[in-house]
């Protein structure tokens, strides 16, 4: 990792008010990329380059000024990462004075630096991720085993173990971070990388698991053995959702459950199960492909996403040519699904005498054929047709 002037001139504005000395720090070439003394950045500093070259502490002190055009009295130490200079503190003062003040700097400034180190490899480890799970989780990754293949590889990912999938809305998190904090890319990264960490280290993630962002979702693909019931996915779910909860200061968040995915070629229709649940969840802490409402919503979506089916055209056809509208059979068969099939619930939700709705459940039959009440199928037909 490079020392950059940003973060020089960050560290050095939050230390000089502790130091009460100016303090500059150096880059690998000896340049002052960060000062109290503005009129000083980017210029050369002797000291440094010996600090440099040396890997040991350069005391100036005023006798000496000769030796180094345009420096002050003071104190350059190296700052080391990893075994490696990657740049030089100075303070200014007496060396025999600011010794120990220089000391300090010098440590702050590591740690400072070792925690930016993490902070980009944990983004880079995330980024990688995110572009695996990207394909992974798309209609794509059947025909791009090589380039999975080596990439799971890298991240220690078994393509051929067992997941389902699970999607949260975080929309709600980061909304609060912004209303806290502002809004910012800087807040939006920051709060998601605290809870991709929260939730790694969690005892609901196995090193086996892959936790990501794509876009403002957060996608866990859980590794589950083969055969794992609906119950424990479920109750997995529920911690993690437990654990979300807590994260987010109790602001209320949904997950999406899709079904288990055998192979990584599965894993995008568990994904869209997911997103699916999702957004069937009104209001509800988890939704899963698994509750019947939701997963015959999702066929017939599916359903009507095929290519159109001739039989089904022409029956839609017959319903035509004010024939509907007339008798209001779109309300009428829909407020009849909702009722579960039962002819005085419906008639009650409708506001019509009973005998005007077999009335127009007849007219139906005798249009199309269809007789929701008598036959499954032809409910379920009509789920599709009207159900819009």
């Amino acid at each position: 990792m490079l020392l950059t002037s940003d973060l020089a001139q960050q560290i050095v504005d939050n230390i000089m008010p502790i130091a009460q000395q100016n303090i500059n720090i150096m880059n690998s070439q000896g340049f002052i990329i960060g000062s109290g003394h503005k009129h000083r950045l980017n210029t050369f500093h002797k000291g440094a380059e010996d600090v440099i070259a040396s890997g040991q502490v350069v005391e100036i002190s005023q006798d000496e000024l000769a030796l180094y055009p345009g420096a002050l009295p003071g104190l350059n130490m190296p700052i080391t990462l990893n075994q490696q200079v990657v740049g030089v503190v100075g303070i200014s003062g007496d060396p025999q004075i600011v010794r120990n003040t220089a000391k300090m700097v010098k440590m702050v400034t590591e740690l400072i630096l070792e925690r930016e180190l993490l902070r980009e490899e944990f983004r880079s480890q995330s980024q990688l991720q995110e572009h695996f799970a990207a394909l992974l989780l798309s209609d794509q990754a059947a025909g791009n085993y090589d380039k999975l293949f080596k990439t799971a590889k890298l991240l220690q990912y078994q393509l051929e173990l067992a997941r389902v999938v699970l999607a949260a809305d975080v929309k709600p998190l980061l909304e609060q971070a912004f209303h806290n904090y502002g809004p910012s890319d800087l807040v939006s990264i920051r709060t998601k990388e605290n809870l991709l960490q929260l939730i790694s280290d969690s005892p609901s993630i196995t090193a086996q698991d892959l936790v990501v962002f794509l876009e403002n979702k957060l996608v866990i693909l859980k590794h589950f053995p083969a055969g794992t019931t609906e119950i424990i996915q479920r109750e997995w779910a529920a911690d993690l959702h437990h654990l979300l909860y807590i994260a987010s200061s109790q602001t209320p968040l949904q997950v999406g459950l899709g079904s288990l995915a055998q192979a990584y070629t599965d894993l995008n229709q568990s994904y869209q199960e997911a997103l699916f649940s999702l957004a069937c969840s009104k209001g509800s802490a988890i939704a899963a492909i698994y509750d019947f409402d939701i997963l015959t919503a999702y066929l017939i979506g599916k359903i009507r996403n095929t290519p159109s089916c001739q039989p089904l055209n022409e029956t839609k056809t017959k319903l035509e040519n004010g024939f509907s509208r007339k008798y209001d059979m779109k309300n009428t068969v829909v407020c009849l699904l909702n009722n579960h099939l039962n002819i005085s619930s419906t008639a009650k939700a409708l506001y019509v005498h009973r005998n005007t709705l077999l009335f127009r459940l007849e007219k139906l039959r005798e249009a199309t054929g269809l007789d929701p009440c008598r036959y499954l199928n032809h409910a379920i037909l009509c789920k599709i047709i009207f159900d819009d």
